[in-house]
This record gives structure tokens, sequence and C-alpha cells, in this order.
């Protein structure tokens, strides 16, 4: 389980580099670029890295990325209102951007991400925590945990990383990671033929 975790969080550490808006690794530019401080995937993917529990409004910003949706100067009202308006967070869910993430609600909001209809609990239960995450697991997006377990911030990068994979399956589109690293080889070749 944690070496297909670490595999994600690597994977997604390499694409983050890969495809970064950055400037180069130059100081002065560096300080020009920090002075203008603009909020990119891969500066929240960082940031989670660090994290030891993440938030619900760290779980709106990954869900955003997910759907490829810029969320520069947005509120948290207005990163939800377009969530809803995507069918992604349902109408009678609230959202408490500063409290804790449980795996169960990351579930619930993945799965309406995704959108996956489920199994037969599910279509005749409804949309539940627990029921999302155990159609997650089943689909092995997510690991075997239970829904009130706290999300780390690695966690949820990994979950994000995961759910790209299975869109691109269900798409029939298969991810190269011969070619991910080839593009970080030659970014690192540009590099040492400047120094």
């Amino acid at each position: 389980m944690y070496k297909s975790i670490l595999k994600s969080v690597f994977m997604v550490l390499v694409l983050s580099l890969v495809f970064s808006s950055s400037p180069s690794f130059c100081a002065d530019k560096a300080e020009a670029a920090s002075s203008r401080a603009k909020v990119t995937g891969s500066s929240i993917v960082f940031t989670l890295m660090e994290k030891k529990v993440a938030s619900v409004n760290d779980l709106i910003d990954t869900l955003l990325i997910f759907k490829n949706i810029s969320i520069e100067k947005l509120s948290l009202d207005e990163k939800v209102k377009i969530l809803r308006d995507a069918k992604v967070i349902g109408g009678r869910v609230k959202i408490n951007g500063e409290g804790l993430l449980n795996k169960g609600f990351a579930a619930l909001l993945f799965h309406g991400a995704l959108n996956l209809r489920g199994g037969l609990t599910l279509r005749l239960t409804g949309r539940s925590q627990r029921n999302c995450l155990q159609d997650m697991i089943y689909l092995k997006i997510m690991p075997d945990s239970s829904a009130k377990d706290k999300m780390s911030g690695p966690e949820l990068v990994s979950l994000l990383q995961r759910a790209k994979e299975f869109n691109l399956a269900k798409a029939g589109i298969a991810e190269e990671p011969q070619a991910a690293s080839e593009v970080v080889q030659e970014k690192v070749e540009k590099i040492e033929t400047r120094k």
C-alpha cells in the first residue's frame, strides 16, 4: 500500500516539475516570480506534501485542479459554487473550509468529480461518505480505510494522481511514464548546459 502511495506521490512531483510554469532557476528571476505570487496547481501540490492533516479547503482546491479550473483570486464560496454547478458537491452538503478532512468526505466529493454511478447499494441508498469510500476502494482509487480516518496532504495528492489515472484509463488513453522521464532528463540537460 505504501509503495503505491509513494509511487503516486513521486509521479506527481515529477509531473509538477515538468509542467510547472515557474521561471528558470536563476535567483533574480525566482525573486521576481515570488513577488507576483501566482497560485498554480504545482504550488498547491507542494504545500499539500508538507501537511500532516489536510483541510476541506485543500480538498476544494484539489478538486478544482482535477477539473482544470483556475483557482486564482477565488474565495471559498466562489469555489464551492463552481463545484456545485459542476454537480461535484450536492446541494445539501455543507462545507466548512477550515475543518479537518476525513477520507469519507474526500471520497464523496471525488466520487462526484469522477461522475461515478456506483454499485447497487449506492444506487439504492444514495451517495454517502461510507458508500462512496467503499466504491472508491473497490475501484482501487483509494486504499482500504475507514470513512472517519483523517487524510494527510500526501494522501490527498495520491488520491488526485489516482483519480487522474482512473480518468485516463476510463477514456482509453494510456499514460506513458517513460515519456515524462525523458522530458525531465531533457530539462536537467538544459540546466546543466547553462552552467
